[in-house]
């Protein structure tokens, strides 16, 4: 049936969804899940929960009151977890119009730069361990081997990270949905 002025042309608007306690609940556990492992790669519990909590919001971006509602934790462990995730490149922090309060963001793809900073790690790596087969000489070979061997490692993996996040970003590129949704 043909739209007339009675009937409103259709929106594009997904509609509201109205969450229950059964989806807080299982949100709040999707929560503490993500940030368990997230924990486990270095990041801070409460930063790990931070994060885990835009990820898993409708939207991907919460205010630090909503943060620090839905995690119960104080405004000072938000924002503190905050600055931390926006240093590492993880998160977007974002002036909400005609309000004092900020937005904060997940990135669409935070998982290249969360490579990056491994790699950064590695090139820190192997240097500090040049360093100190240089400092050690000739009087600590068995410290040296292993010096080496670390030195060496991170050597081979870092242009494989390289390698790995550029044959991303073409899978990204060529898998790219057309719209969010």
């Amino acid at each position: 049936m043909p739209a007339t002025e009675e009937t409103p042309p259709p929106t594009s608007d997904p509609p509201i969804r109205r969450e229950t306690a059964a989806d807080a609940v299982e949100e709040s556990r999707a929560i503490e899940r993500l940030a368990g492992r997230f924990a486990e790669t270095g990041l801070s519990r409460m930063a790990a929960r931070v994060f885990a909590a835009l990820i898993v919001s409708p939207d991907g971006a919460l205010t630090a009151a909503e943060i620090g509602q839905r995690l119960s934790i104080s405004s000072g462990t938000v924002s503190t977890s905050v600055q931390y995730l926006s240093r590492l490149g993880l998160i977007t922090r974002e002036h909400v119009p005609g309000s004092r309060r900020d937005l904060y963001r997940i990135l669409d793809d935070p998982w290249p730069d969360v490579f990056a900073i491994r790699g950064h790690w590695l090139r820190e790596f192997a240097k500090s361990a040049e360093e100190e087969i240089d400092r050690l000489g000739d009087g600590a070979p068995g410290a040296r081997e292993r010096l080496a061997v670390m030195r060496e490692f991170a050597l081979f993996v870092m242009p494989r990270l390289d390698t790995i996040v550029v044959e991303w970003r073409r899978h990204r590129a060529a898998h790219a949905p057309t719209g969010r949704g």
